[in-house]
């Protein structure tokens, strides 16, 4: 082989070598698995039973994009990129903690949590009205 044959092949080899360790930084497990082998439970509900400090244990294992929590019921909502975790009752013995797809959250099952959390209007959106300023005549 020629030194040119080799030197195609190093760097061939350094770009594989390159996109492996991006993969491997960049590559973690879902939340939802994270939340599934860290909590006893399944079908996306898990317990957390008695434990303080669980949202925040599940914000360190992954940054959410938004989080909100109901203030009548306590509960945190923690929106990630495929998934809605809920944390309802943290530090009592009724603690559980539910995973959900996204797909209920942008159906509109959870309106009330605002912008982040559900498709918005469109920003040009008339709301309702004719768009002209003095009304349809």
């Amino acid at each position: 082989m020629s030194s040119r044959n080799y030197r195609s092949i190093g760097f061939i080899l350094l770009f594989l070598a390159v996109l492996c360790l991006f993969a491997a930084v960049f590559a973690k497990p879902a939340v939802g698995s994270q939340v599934s082998d860290r909590w006893p439970g399944n079908n996306g509900t898990y317990s957390c039973a008695g434990e303080s400090g669980v949202v925040d244990e599940i914000v360190n294992m992954s940054t959410p994009t938004d989080r909100a929590t109901d203030p009548a019921t306590g509960d945190t909502y923690l929106r990630y990129s495929k998934n809605l975790i809920i944390i309802s009752g943290e530090g009592t013995p009724e603690c559980t903690i539910t995973v959900e797809g996204l797909d209920r959250v942008n159906s509109g099952a959870f309106i009330w949590l605002g912008g982040g959390f559900g498709p918005s209007s469109p920003s040009s959106s008339s709301g309702g009205s004719s768009g002209s300023g003095g009304g349809v005549k």
